[in-house]
């Protein structure tokens, strides 16, 4: 029997995970307070620097940082944003890299791969790398019609 999956892709910027073109997903609550998530906000046409907002933590729970577009808001690890031609990595204090974002330009439109293993803050592991994009485990809202911050 074959088994089909159906995904909403934009004609501007989508996000590779789970096997599949996603203009944006959520990965846990971030309206609740203290808990993980990791949203990758979907784009208006015009813009091409993905939106990815975070609460992360490690695979033993302890907090590690959070971040909104094009920064890291609280850090109290210390841990480093490198930016680099066309995204950015997250390095932890160690020097082990935590998170890489990176975008590439299409004729038509952009395409942002994830790469990093995330964890809840019960330890729990929700996001990990999967070839060259992302793999999400756990609840998830794969495919975002719209900006998620206007709803």
């Amino acid at each position: 029997m074959l088994k089909c999956r159906e995904s909403l892709v934009s004609a501007h910027h989508n996000y590779l995970v789970n096997q599949m073109l996603s203009p944006g997903f959520l990965v846990g609550d971030p309206d609740a307070k203290d808990a993980f998530y990791f949203l990758a906000d979907v784009l208006r046409p015009g813009e091409s620097e993905p939106k990815i907002y975070s609460r992360l933590y490690d695979s033993q729970g302890a907090y590690v940082l959070e971040m909104e577009p094009g920064r890291i808001a609280e850090n109290p690890l210390g841990c480093l944003r490198q930016p680099f031609p066309g995204g950015y990595r997250i390095v932890l204090p160690s020097g082990d890299p935590l998170l890489n974002v990176q975008t590439e330009s299409f004729a038509n439109g952009y395409l942002t791969r994830i790469q990093g293993k995330l964890y809840d803050r019960e330890g729990n592991l929700r996001m990990e790398p999967h070839y060259d994009a992302i793999q999400v485990h756990g609840e998830v809202e794969l495919w975002l019609k719209e900006p998620f911050w206007k709803r």
